[in-house]
């Protein structure tokens, strides 16, 4: 009498490897979509500073170096663009955590299954009189899947509610921002 089935054992270890071999390629999709970012970010950054420096190298006068030195100055600009980056790289990060998750979750709920079942074969061939200490598996198997949904659902919790913090700050900067930039723009027009 054997509990273990050589061929299930054998498909169980087949898929933890392709579920690392999923995970894996998650993860580096995510690395290549930030590197993608950075690099477009990178380019444009440097593209605008050349042109900038352009602009003024065409200047002549002193005021006219003070116009363009005031149209290509804007910080309100840039902390926008930094923090749509930010954002980029937080959705980024999100999407690629979300699926690893997902295939997670789907491979837990394959092993508790696979748990579940080499239980019920334990209790079929249990010896007379061990009613007792299979009754006491089946509940420490219950429990601790139970113990794991609880877990589960605590960490998406906690999840969303760093999602929703970054959001809410997120959306609190780009306005204090944009507040600043109007004083900003009202105070040096009323000079």
């Amino acid at each position: 009498m054997t509990f273990f089935d050589s061929e299930k054992l054998q498909a169980t270890q087949k898929s933890n490897l392709e579920l690392l071999q999923q995970m894996n390629s998650k993860f580096l999709k995510g690395i290549e979509q930030i590197s993608h970012l950075q690099i477009a970010t990178l380019r444009s950054a440097s593209e605008e500073t050349f042109a900038n420096a352009s602009k003024l190298l065409a200047v002549r006068d002193p005021q006219s170096f003070t116009e363009v030195l005031s149209s290509i100055a804007h910080p309100a600009q840039q902390a926008e663009r930094l923090m749509d980056f930010n954002r980029k790289v937080y959705d980024l990060l999100s999407s690629t955590q979300a699926d690893i998750a997902k295939l997670s979750e789907r491979q837990a709920a394959r092993n508790a299954q696979q748990v579940q079942e080499l239980v019920e074969e334990i209790a079929k061939n249990a010896p007379a009189g061990s009613e007792s200490a299979v009754a006491v598996l089946k509940s420490a198997v219950e429990t601790a899947g139970s113990v794991y949904e609880s877990a589960q659902k605590t960490a998406k919790q906690a999840a969303e509610i760093a999602e929703n913090g970054i959001t809410a700050a997120a959306t609190a900067a780009g306005q204090a921002t944009r507040e600043a930039t109007k004083a900003a723009a009202g105070t040096t027009r009323s000079k």
